[in-house]
């Protein structure tokens, strides 16, 4: 049986989706070096994952949900990475060992730039932010600026000549429930080798990727490539490695989404789960705030929208509230 978006627009393409996209893991550089932390990560984060599987079970009335999961590697902020051959194996062995299985393995390089397509930049240009009443009009737009706030920020304050300053006037959150967190996110800092993305904003594109709604001129963007498919290229003058080799030396020449396994549900789901250290929990905070302010493809929303009613699978309207966490701490 196939699951298939359908498209209010012919020129959407269609594809299949999970019910649910579970992160399993988010690795950092310094992770490598700790590698009993790393089993202890993914241990914790199989038990997550049978826990809302089955969770999910239920809620679909006893029926098989489609269930996939997936590794982000930042070998963006960290080029010293081990070769994918390596990083690969051990990752893979730790999560064997906890009785997990990774489905998918992306680069977070990726979520910048997917082949030729300046994809953060594509996301970047969806953010509409619309200004409270009040506003002054002081501060420079997103576009321009790189910075993001779910609110208003306090006005710096103005001398009068021979007065004392404007009383201090508190910052305020756009929606929110009795009390403020105002939060203000960069997005982007511009250097002499180019703009640089921040983890915030890579991690949106990530998100967005895994919800399927970004689209190329209606084409469906991130599609994993089967390991199987991965050519290897020559490591140096070893030929006995070459021949054993099933990836490339360097992450630049990885896939962007790698399919490890040949019987994964589809990429891309309904809703997703992000199975975190607690470390992230400010970054997360800041991708809410951006992902809210993204306004995708609405052909590809309203297709992914009908096809989940269809299945019994009603979706916030929100974007954003199609995002779960679970933050896990040493115990």
């Amino acid at each position: 049986m196939t699951y298939e978006e359908t498209s209010a627009k012919q020129r959407t393409e269609r594809f299949g989706m999970s019910h649910l996209s579970i992160e399993v893991g988010h690795l950092y550089a310094d992770d490598l070096a700790r590698p009993d932390a790393l089993k202890e990560e993914m241990a914790s984060a199989a038990a997550w994952v049978h826990g809302t599987t089955e969770a999910l079970t239920r809620r679909l009335g006893g029926r098989t949900p489609r269930v996939s999961t997936c590794y982000l590697v930042d070998d963006y902020f960290h080029q010293d990475l081990p070769s994918p051959e390596k990083l690969i194996a051990v990752v893979t062995e730790a999560a064997a060992d906890a009785g997990l299985r990774i489905d998918y393995l992306a680069r977070e390089s990726a979520c910048a730039r997917m082949g030729g397509l300046d994809l953060a930049g594509l996301v970047a240009d969806r953010i509409v932010f619309e200004p409270p009443p009040g506003t002054n009009g002081s501060r420079p737009p997103v576009a321009r600026s790189g910075w993001l706030c779910n609110g208003v920020p306090s006005p710096k304050p103005k001398r009068v000549a021979m007065g004392a300053a404007d009383q201090w006037v508190p910052p305020s959150q756009n929606a929110r429930r009795e009390h403020s967190v105002f939060l203000d996110v960069e997005l982007w800092n511009d250097t002499e080798q180019g703009r640089r993305w921040s983890c915030p904003m890579l991690a949106s594109v990530w998100q967005l990727l895994r919800l399927g709604v970004l689209r190329d001129q209606g084409r469906r963007i991130g599609v994993p490539e089967p390991v199987d498919a991965v050519v290897p290229v020559e490591h140096g003058h070893d030929p006995d490695r070459a021949r054993s080799a099933r990836f490339p030396e360097t992450w630049a020449a990885m896939p962007p989404i790698l399919q490890l396994k040949a019987d994964a549900f589809p990429f891309p789901a309904y809703r997703t789960v992000s199975v975190l250290s607690v470390d992230f929990l400010e970054v997360e905070h800041a991708v809410r705030v951006i992902c809210g302010a993204v306004r995708p493809d609405a052909g590809a929303v309203e297709s992914i929208r009908k096809s989940a009613a269809r299945e019994g699978a009603a979706l916030p309207d929100e974007l954003v509230d199609r995002l779960t966490y679970i933050f896990q701490g040493p115990l």
